[in-house]
């Protein structure tokens, strides 16, 4: 979530009609409109609003971290926000796979708790 938000994966612009080709041959939708300002800023508000629920979880996240007491499981954790595969969790901490996946659950668990 944090790379999707530094990366600003949603704010690509492309408000260009198919006017070459077969695409303008094509049947154009019914219904909607052919403002391209207009299209461009329900799509910015839409992403704004799903940027902004990535900023709230990735918050949550950080916020209470700390509640975390566990060693192994905030190494974990921090792996994870990093992005690391759970394979290279296992290779880096020394641990199963089936291990990885039980101190993920300890770590949601903690925040299920935090959350009510």
């Amino acid at each position: 979530m944090r790379r999707l938000i530094d990366h600003q994966v949603y704010e690509y612009d492309s408000t260009s009609i198919g006017q070459y080709g077969i695409e303008s041959a094509m049947p154009k939708a019914q219904g909607g409109t052919s403002d391209k300002v207009l299209v461009r800023v329900i799509k910015n508000d839409k992403d704004r609003r799903k940027t902004q629920e990535l900023i709230e979880k990735v918050a949550f996240i950080d916020d209470y971290e700390h509640k975390i007491t566990n060693d192994k499981n905030y190494h974990i954790l921090q792996l994870l926000k990093q992005g690391e595969s759970i394979t290279g969790i296992e290779v880096l901490m020394r641990i199963s796979r089936k291990n990885v996946y039980t101190r993920i659950n300890e770590i949601v668990n903690v925040y299920m708790a935090v959350q009510n």
